[in-house]
């Protein structure tokens, strides 16, 4: 076993990031985090979806303390390992093409930003149809980025499409 590191569990480790991410203590969050990361190569491998957890969450603590290039660094990585794990089209890659477009946004990169949820609300349509709830809720994630971004016409437009998704569910 690496030097510092416990016998504790991946599933424990990641639970305790969970846990002072919600209290907000992102910096408390980091290490633990690090060693979720370790323990999670070391039980599942590398390449594992747990690995691509731990690199997920890596980035959203790095992202909470406006560490921009280890945040874009970590979600790089579990991207590129979910893609190997699920393949390019899967709607399991949203959360993390999400929580990278959110980074880009916060950076002002807004191109990056927008490219990331065109990918995300056509993988959802692929999988689902474009009529189906997770697509608006994709939409009203893109739409809160075209705001910030000042594009406000544009932003009305995706949640329009969004509101008219989830009104024809509901009747």
């Amino acid at each position: 076993m690496p030097a510092g590191f416990t016998a504790d569990s991946w599933q424990d480790l990641n639970a305790q990031v969970t846990s002072l991410y919600q209290k907000k203590e992102y910096k408390a969050a980091i290490p633990v985090a690090d060693k979720a990361l370790s323990a999670a190569e070391l039980q599942y491998g590398g390449g594992s979806a747990e690995a691509a957890l731990s690199l997920n969450n890596l980035g959203m603590l790095y992202k909470k303390e406006k560490d921009y290039p280890k945040a874009e660094d970590f979600y790089q990585r579990a991207l590129t390992i979910s893609e190997k794990l699920v393949g390019p089209d899967s709607p399991d890659l949203t959360v993390t093409l999400n929580n990278l477009a959110h980074l880009y946004a916060a950076e002002g990169e807004y191109g990056k930003s927008f490219t990331l949820c065109d990918r995300a609300v056509s993988i959802l349509e692929k999988k689902y149809g474009p009529n189906d709830p997770n697509v608006a809720t994709a939409l009203k994630r893109y739409a809160k980025l075209e705001r910030k971004a000042g594009k406000t016409a544009d932003a009305e437009k995706l949640e329009a499409r969004a509101q008219a998704i989830l009104g024809s569910r509901a009747s």
